[in-house]
């Protein structure tokens, strides 16, 4: 958006404006963008001034009671999908709510095709993690170098993979393969879903909206839930098995069985057998019930589904031996987590001493500003859980080399998860105690 010339406000309509919020607050609908707007306003014009404070954020903390995030985010939504100078969001925008309004700020405008009003604020967040880990993903960076992948095709079968449910009840419903209507509200009965893999994110409209497709480093696409079918059929055609789809395609175990381990006809022979040779040779087996002439397996379940790779059927160990094992795994896992809890109670143990003390490096340059009051926070990474009341120790450091000047300061404000700050990153605010 372009940057606003400076405002002017006399008294009357300062007070028109603070009045305004103060009824917006109480939950008018859409009144988010009206309150950005006269926050706008206000902090260009500096009408808050005319009642002696020194920034917006004061004005609005000591008026309304709100905090300076709450603030940068009622004035950063009106900025970025209001209709010019008027306290009106786009059209495009209207029907979604502030929460998915705020959540869409880090992500770039041409991607926000992507969500209509219906979608959850959680399918905006896993939307940015996303996006966040293929941006760091090193791969990415080489990928345009390689044979062109069918990722579209991968990240459906994987919504399978991980929907037993629905894989069944599609394949094994009387709509499939002919009614798309039916189809895509089985697949996608809440009418609202998103799923990702890797390079790959989908979210699922209705049957008239259809579906979004996002395949990193490319423009958001709409599919119809024909296309989507059609790809479906591709993948599976041929492999479906009805109610009994998800079994045949994903695990070791036959559709009607109960357990792998009580049908050894289907179990792969030991890897550690006594006489492989032998065992090879051999036509046939006894069961544990000393019947003979068992087969010596059945055929396994295919590694791919039209050349997509799946789960196929995993070496078989010994019953007694996998939960001996089992169970050694088990009691270490449990006893390291004993000892992680233990560690986690410790460090947060009331203390006699008095408050947490964090002693963190401060360069020569900055040592003076924040002594002298003028520097009154810090930027720091949250690697060790600061908490407003816990103590700095400021260690100047110069060339390298600690100095022997210390500043010792109170943590009385903390800033974190907000728009422009990087994550994992917080803002201190800092009242200093002391100093050599």
């Amino acid at each position: 958006m372009e940057e606003y010339t400076q405002l002017t406000m006399d008294l009357g309509q300062y007070r028109e404006a603070k009045e305004e919020i103060k009824r917006d607050l109480g939950g008018i609908v859409k009144s988010f963008v009206r309150i950005g707007w006269q926050l706008s306003r206000i902090e260009r014009s500096e009408a808050y001034k005319l009642d002696g404070y020194g920034s917006l954020a004061e004005f609005a903390r000591e008026e309304y009671d709100m905090t300076p995030s709450g603030v940068s985010r009622f004035v950063s939504v009106y900025e970025k999908y209001s209709d010019g100078e008027t306290p009106e969001l786009k059209e495009q925008y209207r029907e979604f709510k502030f929460a998915q309004l705020t959540e869409m700020l880090q992500i770039p405008e041409e991607e926000h095709e992507m969500f209509r009003p219906e979608a959850k604020r959680e399918a905006i967040r896993d939307f940015k993690a996303y996006e966040k880990e293929n941006e760091s993903d090193p791969e990415n960076l080489t990928r345009w170098l390689q044979e062109p992948e069918d990722n579209l095709g991968k990240a459906v079968m994987e919504f399978f993979r991980a929907n037993k449910d629905i894989t069944n009840g599609l394949f094994g419903s009387r709509a499939y393969p002919d009614d798309i209507k039916e189809m895509a509200e089985i697949v996608n009965p809440s009418g609202n879903t998103h799923f990702r893999h890797k390079t790959v994110f989908i979210m699922m409209y209705d049957y008239n909206a259809g579906l979004m497709i996002n395949e990193f480093g490319s423009s958001p696409q709409k599919m119809s839930w024909q296309d989507f079918f059609e790809k479906v059929k591709e993948i599976f055609g041929g492999k479906e098995s009805g109610a009994g789809t998800w079994e045949a395609c994903f695990t070791d175990q036959r559709p009607g069985q109960d357990s792998i381990e009580n049908h050894p006809e289907y179990m792969p022979v030991p890897e550690n057998a006594e006489n492989p040779e032998k065992r090879g040779n051999s036509q046939s087996q006894t069961d544990p019930k000393g019947h003979e002439d068992q087969p010596a397996a059945a055929e396994p379940v295919p590694d791919e589904i039209n050349g997509h790779q799946i789960i196929g059927i995993a070496p078989a160990q010994k019953k007694d031996a996998y939960e001996q094992e089992q169970a050694k795994i088990d009691r270490e896992t449990k006893r390291k987590l004993e000892e992680m809890e233990d560690r986690e109670k410790m460090e947060h143990l009331p203390s006699d001493d008095g408050p947490k003390v964090h002693q963190i490096e401060l360069a020569a340059t900055f040592y003076g500003d924040v002594a002298a009051g003028r520097k009154t926070f810090e930027l720091r990474k949250n690697d060790r859980d600061y908490r407003v009341g816990q103590v700095l120790e400021l260690m100047e450091f110069h060339d390298g080399s600690h100095t022997g000047r210390v500043i010792h300061a109170d943590i009385v404000y903390m800033l974190e998860d907000f728009t422009g700050l990087q994550e994992g990153y917080c803002i201190l605010g800092i009242q200093v105690r002391d100093y050599n």
